[in-house]
């Protein structure tokens, strides 16, 4: 049986963002790094593209601008805002109001 999921193409704007600093700090991101980060981060644009359960994601802020395609409940390679890798995985109970992207990560 095929799942269907929300059709979350379109821009995005962000409503809030918790705890931010804390991951980055317990991901083991420089303070430097950190503070540029939280900084760039409050005000990004988010270009969703999305093909079925394939998402592509373009989020721009005004230090850098990242892109990752995945399949739902595939994982996927992306890097940690310092340049490490990393693997997610977008989980399958996704709803349209999640309000943006949560990934569960893990250290390569």
């Amino acid at each position: 049986m095929e799942r269907k999921i929300p059709d979350f193409a379109g821009t995005w704007k962000m409503r809030s963002s918790e705890n931010f600093e804390e991951l980055l700090k317990a991901l083991g991101v420089s303070m430097m790094l950190r503070k540029i980060a939280v900084a760039a981060a409050s005000k990004p644009s988010v270009e969703i593209t999305q093909e079925g359960e394939t998402l592509s994601i373009k989020t721009s802020t005004s230090v850098r601008t990242t892109h990752v395609t995945f399949t739902v409940g595939q994982g996927f390679n992306e890097a940690t805002v310092d340049g490490r890798p990393c693997t997610g995985i977008m989980p399958a109970g996704m709803s349209s109001e999640a309000g943006g992207k949560s990934f569960h990560g893990s250290m390569a």
